[in-house]
């Protein structure tokens, strides 16, 4: 089954074993449609975990897990990832990606290759894709319709109207 790394887990809040949770876009309610996740803990292993208590605070989630009762319980899963199941979240309407399937996508311009895809940023005010060009050097590139003409996530391809947007 494939997933997806949706979120970070920050410390713990409070004394009953609850965390906060950073997630990578702001806007994801993909915590909010899944009854359990799984959890891939900084030493490599991963847990199945059911989340029990879920809210929005501020920029971050508290989350509470099921067996997870107390801080230093909690403390344990410090610098965790989150990782959801694809199936579990809600189908993509045509034309619609997750961001992070974009990661290795080859990135051109009209004139040839701009590089690779290594991350995506996410800012208050938009998304940008970090690309490794061919001589290693970054860029970033807002995804904004302007500088985007297309992205094909099965071809693993984005294309760009030009190269003005790109960011040294």
């Amino acid at each position: 089954m494939s997933t997806l790394e949706v979120a970070r887990i920050g410390r713990p809040h409070g004394l009953r074993g609850a965390l906060k949770v950073d997630l990578y876009w702001q806007g994801s309610s993909s915590l909010f449609e899944v009854q359990a996740l799984q959890v891939a803990l900084p030493d490599g292993s991963v847990q199945q975990l059911r989340v029990e208590e879920l809210r929005r605070a501020g920029k971050f989630l508290h989350v509470k897990f099921a067996g997870v009762e107390d801080r230093d319980a909690a403390a344990r899963l410090t610098g965790a990832r989150i990782l959801v199941d694809r199936e579990a979240l809600p189908a993509l309407e045509p034309g619609e990606a997750y961001l992070v399937d974009l990661v290795g996508a080859q990135v051109v311009a009209p004139d040839g290759v701009v590089g690779e895809v290594v991350r995506v940023e996410i800012y208050p005010s938009l998304e940008t894709l970090r690309i490794r060009r061919p001589d290693g050097s970054e860029v970033e590139q807002a995804l904004l319709p302007q500088f985007v003409s297309s992205i094909d996530v099965a071809a693993r391809r984005v294309e760009l109207l030009s190269r003005d947007g790109l960011l040294e």
